[in-house]
């Protein structure tokens, strides 16, 4: 429960500005300046110049009707460390005495057992004005509309007890009990200063009620109602009430009590850059948290993403993680899920977790692992250390519906009780999607992305599509964890120019041929030769006990012309296309150069292998010198068509 104060709400319904504030040095000398008692029932006048009057009738009678035992009743009320069973009467005459500290809840559904039962929450948990609009797909051409969450459904919070005691929640707002004993006496006429006055003539009743912090401006103010009414009355002072009376000494606000230990499952927000502080231990910790020290971190800074740039480039950071063996495999059986690093690069796995906007998966790795896909990070602000929107969200790559949406599923779990958020899963228009599915689904906080630019027969899914649309979604970091269909899928030299770091857990063991391997297909030059792939930025550090981190960037950028890395270089060092012009000109090709785009489905690689039965035959004659046309000055003879790569 929050303990953020609120204003004092007036019983009569009017709000009157300065009530909370101390009284000026006139109106306090009027309010408490009255008559001893040997001048009751004559009329004078105050400083002010109104009339007032001390009551004829003797006034030495208790001002309160406070129920047995008051005040324990409401400390225990307060506390309520365990359910407690009231008749209607008793709980009747007690909840005005503390309706400052609970609040009644609206519920639909009633228990089976009593219909009686209604439920409260504590009347000082601050509840929050316009959260943050957290983006959701929508469908291509559809503008997204923002909604208000209600506060009354995100609350997750699992403290057991108040965040305040019971005095400051009476300094901070004042219950309609000790309000109403003021008002019986209000509706009599008399002076404010008097009521108060009278009411703490009795402290252990006034205490017991709940006015220990009680104001003058508080009986004004229930007061304020009768005297629109009754505005030409004069206001009289109880007997005893005289003018040499000193003002009673309120006591000062108790300062706002510091935040309880954090419980498990409560959410606070990660802060790499303090220094670990030890949890308490009043807060055990979770099982199922890890804990990745500060120091630690550091070698990582350069790869994590960086809004500045992210901003500038206009796409999300794409990072691509994975754990392997040293024959490159992240499992040692298909379909199996198989543990490869240790704890120490597990924690760094949700570290970098928590860096991200999103962490993408394949299908095949969700049904395999079946992962909860959230930060476990353990902190002293509690389970996780991230609250629930700043948790990465999860992105399950499932074009034809394969997973079984289910309740039990780790992830929608998490989700469920607030440590996580629901996964998107991003499905092709042909999708069949069940409607028990969908709606557990939504129910979850998930979403089905439906990306019409999959095209199976051309190479399946559309990586640069998915993430602009993912960007234009408010995602600004991905973190791809898998499985191998995916990660050997973006480490193609092809999407280079998308990928900006790669961090590889490399543990120092053998998994065979039976695994499952991380390695992308092999793309050629022009002539043939495979080109590799290199990272740049590279950076090694052991970790744990035998695991090895290697860090890196790939971020190769586009060429301007289309051209890929490795072919313009083939170019230039084809054959001097001017030695052969000395020897003689250059023979004409019997076939039609490449055309100057590619269709969209078709790949370099492709049209390598198509390239040399277009190349004219070694055996035919060149044409004689006189149909060679002759050069120009200034003018360069192309090379043969075999050699020029496509534009």
């Amino acid at each position: 429960m929050s303990s953020g104060p609120q204003t004092p709400m007036t019983p009569d319904g009017v709000e009157h500005h300065g009530d909370d504030q101390l009284e000026s040095d006139d109106e306090a000398q009027v309010d408490t300046t009255m008559l001893d008692e040997d001048e009751a029932g004559e009329q004078r006048t105050l400083q002010n110049g109104k009339p007032y009057a001390v009551s004829d009738e003797p006034t030495n009678y208790s001002v309160f009707s406070n129920p047995l035992d008051l005040g324990q009743m409401r400390q225990r009320l307060h506390d309520l460390e365990e359910p407690i069973e009231l008749p209607i009467a008793d709980f009747e005459a007690y909840y005005p005495f503390v309706d400052n500290v609970w609040r009644k809840m609206r519920t639909g559904e009633q228990p089976e057992t009593s219909v009686r039962t209604d439920y409260y929450a504590c009347r000082l948990r601050k509840t929050a004005s316009q959260k943050a609009h957290v983006p959701r797909p929508t469908p291509e051409g559809k503008q997204t509309r923002k909604k208000r969450v209600r506060d009354d459904k995100t609350c997750v919070d699992n403290f057991q007890k108040h965040s305040h005691d019971l005095d400051y929640i009476d300094s901070t707002k004042r219950n309609s009990g000790i309000m109403d004993t003021a008002r019986r006496e209000a509706t009599k006429g008399f002076l404010p200063a008097s009521i108060y006055w009278k009411m703490w003539e009795e402290p252990d009743k006034m205490e017991a009620a709940g006015g220990k912090y009680m104001k003058v401006s508080d009986v004004r103010n229930v007061q304020y109602a009768w005297r629109q009414e009754n505005q030409q009355a004069i206001l009289k002072a109880h007997t005893g009430f005289n003018q040499a009376r000193a003002p009673r000494q309120r006591p000062a606000t108790p300062p706002k009590m510091p935040a309880p230990p954090a419980q498990p499952g409560v959410f606070g927000r990660l802060e790499p850059g303090k220094p670990e502080i030890a949890r308490p231990e009043s807060g055990p910790v979770n099982v199922d948290t890890v804990q990745y020290p500060q120091h630690a971190r550091g070698f990582l800074e350069a790869y994590v993403p960086d809004p500045k740039a992210i901003a500038s480039r206009g796409r999300p950071h794409i990072t691509l993680t994975w754990a392997s063996s040293l024959d490159s495999k992240i499992t040692q059986v298909v379909g199996a899920s198989t543990a490869i690093s240790g704890p120490v690069t597990k924690a760094m796995t949700h570290y970098l977790r928590s860096c991200h906007d999103a962490i993408l998966i394949g299908v095949t790795t969700a049904m395999v692992d079946n992962p909860a896909l959230n930060c476990r990070l353990a902190n002293p602000t509690g389970y996780g250390g991230l609250p629930l929107e700043y948790q990465p969200r999860p992105i399950i790559i499932d074009p034809h519906a394969k997973l079984v949406i289910q309740p039990e599923m780790k992830v929608l779990k998490a989700a469920a009780e607030g440590r996580g958020k629901g996964p998107w899963i991003v499905v092709a228009p042909g999708a069949m999607l069940h409607p028990v599915a969908v709606s557990t689904l939504k129910s979850h906080g998930g979403e089905y992305l439906m990306i019409n630019d999959y095209h199976p027969q051309a190479g399946g899914l559309n990586w640069e599509g998915l993430f602009n649309v993912l960007f234009r979604e408010g995602v600004k970091s991905v973190m791809i964890e898998g499985g191998g269909i995916v990660l050997s899928e973006l480490l193609k030299l092809r999407y280079s120019h998308m990928i900006d770091s790669v961090i590889m857990t490399i543990a120092p063991t053998f998994f065979g041929k039976g695994g499952v391997p991380v390695s992308p297909d092999p793309t050629f030059d022009y002539s043939g030769k495979p080109i590799a792939t290199r990272l740049r930025d590279v950076r090694w550090q052991p970790m744990g006990e035998s695991d090895v981190v290697l860090c890196g960037h790939m971020g190769f950028d586009r060429p301007a012309n289309g051209i890929l890395p490795g072919i313009e270089e083939f170019s230039r060092a084809a054959p001097d296309a001017s030695n052969q012009q000395q020897k003689g000109p250059a023979p004409q090709p019997q076939a039609q150069p490449p055309p100057q785009h590619s269709p969209p489905n078709h790949h370099p690689s492709q049209y390598q292998q198509q390239q040399p039965q277009q190349q004219p035959s070694p055996q035919q004659p060149p044409p004689p010198p006189s149909q060679a046309p002759a050069p120009h000055p200034g003018h360069t003879t192309p090379a043969p068509s075999h050699a020029s790569p496509a534009r």
